[in-house]
């Protein structure tokens, strides 16, 4: 599989499948594998393409390099290239949203929509903000104290412990990741940075998210000049790992709304 070389990293990826580029941008429990439920679904009409953010998996640092949220949008954008796509529709898991939300702010041509599960993203706002700080605190907390099933819905957790393992092990790939520069200042999206915003955008989130809350995505869909936002019903803070059925089902009716078809779906 691909990789490149930017700033101090070598960012790894994968592609699958033909048609509109489709990307999935992991967050801070994730790496490429944990989307292979979406890769076997979407690879035969879209060409998919995964990444490890840096710091992750196979993405790796040079000695002494910390991962910043800051560089995410451009090492995106550097995949984007490498590829030569021209536009993609994003996938975005929690802080995943730190790659591609401000990416399609910044290049919206590079963006034919973007759906985003999970996340504060970098939206600013003093509510959003809150509840940044305190999934903050719980990502950050040693393994041994904190719950294993904070995020998931609790009978999931009960029902499928398999499904948690696979997650945990999928996780413990990554050398780890200090989520404090997440609100740091230089990547807060103020209200003046969506000047004109018009990128096709979702927001979504599950009614069980104890990670975050229950309703916070439908506050962060009113920080995006037009988004919408949809709540998954029965599932946690990572819908497209605990109930990947539901979760393909809303991707691809927005994408079905939104990203290009036919002929214009290799571009």
């Amino acid at each position: 599989m691909p990789t490149i070389a930017r700033q101090d990293a070598t960012l790894y990826y994968e592609t699958h499948g033909s048609g509109h580029p489709l990307v999935f941008i992991h967050g801070g429990g994730g790496n490429t594998l944990a989307f292979y439920q979406q890769v076997m679904h979407f690879r035969d009409r879209y060409r998919v393409i995964t990444m490890d953010l840096r710091g992750f998996h196979r993405s790796v640092l040079a000695p002494g390099v910390v991962s910043h949220p800051a560089d995410f949008p451009d090492d995106l954008l550097a995949v984007l290239d490498a590829e030569g796509v021209a536009s993609a529709a994003l996938v975005c898991q929690s802080l995943g949203a730190w790659a591609g939300l401000p990416l399609a702010v910044r290049h919206p041509e590079r963006v034919s929509c973007l759906f985003i599960n999970g996340s504060p993203t970098p939206a600013y706002s003093e509510e959003n903000w809150r509840t940044l700080r305190r999934a903050t605190g719980i990502f950050n907390e040693a393994g041994a104290e904190r719950d294993a099933a904070v995020g998931w819905n609790r009978k999931t957790a009960r029902e499928r412990p398999e499904l948690m393992f696979l997650y945990g092990q999928i996780k413990q790939l990554n050398p780890g990741f200090d989520s404090t520069p997440m609100m740091d200042e230089r990547v807060r999206l103020h209200p003046r940075d969506f000047a004109g915003y018009a990128v096709p955008t979702l927001v979504a989130g599950g009614s069980h998210d104890d990670f975050l809350n229950g309703e916070s995505h439908l506050h962060v869909a009113t920080l995006i000049p037009g988004a919408t936002a949809h709540t998954f019903p029965d599932t946690g803070h990572s819908t497209y790992f605990e109930d990947a059925p539901a979760f393909n089902r809303t991707l691809d009716a927005f994408l079905a709304r939104h990203a290009p078809s036919g002929a214009a779906a290799q571009a």
